[in-house]
């Protein structure tokens, strides 16, 4: 581990902004979440506790997606902020650019999987303190992993964002088109009402609520109306879990040779033909 990535790590997380949107603000919809909006859920019945678990799992499952997405804000600022320096860094140092990219990586992603970890034990926690139900995924180790390739995919979102405005010529948008992260994840968010269909595997990371959800209960859940299947426990479209995954490894192969692609044509800017 170089000074570098443990400077990426520790700015990130420092970071107010991305503290107060990324974890705070997504908090505030944790708690509107259980408290308010799954008053109706409970316990009585034979499916009951298993209802609050699966509630609790879409929970976390949107929730920690929006707060990676929203991270991804601040990464995409980073890289940005990062291009310039980067050559003189590689150039005078003993740091590679593949080596700066690979702890670049580790350090984004890192904060990415700790944001949506942390809003993980709050829906844990919050749901044990209403309904005494420990809901805790029956497979964690595949939720993590599914936590891993959404943090990947957005991270290299970021990237294509961030160096698609350097090569264009138009950083004076970055505060604008920093914000496509979390627009992807709200359009995710909306699958809670809405069912895409199978449009669904055709949208950046959309399948990965599925996903999670079926690690961690066992389920097999719809390809969106998520709140409609949890009530009615009526599933009319079956979401293709193995078409669900490979959705999700095309498009974060997507962002990386985008990522790529872009990376060799920003070589060629010159730093002063940049605006800020």
């Amino acid at each position: 581990m170089t000074l570098y990535l443990k400077l990426k790590v520790k700015s990130l997380l420092t970071d107010p902004e991305l503290i107060g949107w990324s974890i705070l603000f997504i908090e505030f919809w944790v708690f509107m979440w259980l408290f308010i909006f799954s008053s109706g859920v409970s316990t009585e019945g034979p499916y009951g506790e298993y209802v609050v678990k699966v509630n609790a799992t879409l929970a976390y499952s949107f929730l920690g997606l929006l707060s990676m997405s929203s991270a991804a804000i601040g990464l995409t600022y980073s890289v940005y902020y990062m291009s310039r320096p980067l050559r003189f860094i590689t150039k005078f140092t003993k740091m590679t650019p593949f080596k700066f990219i690979i702890e670049d990586f580790i350090g984004g992603l890192a904060v990415l999987i700790i944001n949506a970890l942390i809003i993980m034990a709050s829906v844990l926690g919050l749901t044990y303190l209403k309904w005494g139900v420990i809901a805790l995924p029956d497979n964690f180790l595949g939720v993590f992993a599914g936590l891993l390739l959404g943090g990947t995919a957005l991270y290299w979102l970021s990237y294509v964002v961030a160096l698609a405005l350097i090569v264009a010529r138009r950083t004076r948008g970055i505060s604008m088109a920093s914000s496509i992260p979390l627009i992807l994840g709200f359009a995710i968010y909306s699958q809670l009402w809405i069912d895409l269909g199978n449009a669904t595997y055709a949208v950046p990371l959309a399948t990965l609520p599925a996903i999670l959800l079926n690690q961690a209960t066992g389920l097999v859940p719809s390809t969106g109306s998520y709140l409609a299947w949890l009530i009615t426990r009526v599933t009319p479209n079956r979401v293709n879990l193995w078409l669900a995954l490979v959705s999700v490894l095309v498009w974060i192969a997507i962002f990386m040779l985008l990522s790529v692609a872009l990376i060799k044509k920003s070589r060629g800017i010159a730093l002063e033909e940049l605006r800020t």
